[in-house]
């Protein structure tokens, strides 16, 4: 009996996973992607440090965020290198 809950319950999460999760994510699948990861950083840095709800909230809106610039378009990585340039002195630049 056991082993038929087991199975009953592979094939379930299979069928999630082949069938419902592509779907999930087709539509602003970069702003799903990065709220995601905020939320497992702000769950991963939750077991080290205070205020847990506000942070897990604050990481999942900065996902969303870098997510939607993602979408969009935005060079978020070459703004951010290029700001970084524009800060360190002469003899760190390339």
């Amino acid at each position: 009996m056991l082993r038929e809950v087991q199975e009953g319950v592979k094939n379930k999460l299979v069928e999630f996973f082949v069938n419902k999760l592509p779907a999930f994510f087709e539509d602003h699948y970069k702003r799903k992607i990065g709220f995601i990861f905020g939320f497992l950083v702000g769950i991963i840095i939750l077991v080290v440090g205070p205020f847990k709800t506000f942070f897990i909230f604050f990481c999942g809106v900065i996902g969303l965020y870098i997510g939607s610039r993602f979408d969009e378009g935005d060079d978020l990585v070459g703004r951010t290198l290029k700001a970084i340039e524009n800060v360190l002195p002469e003899r760190f630049r390339r």
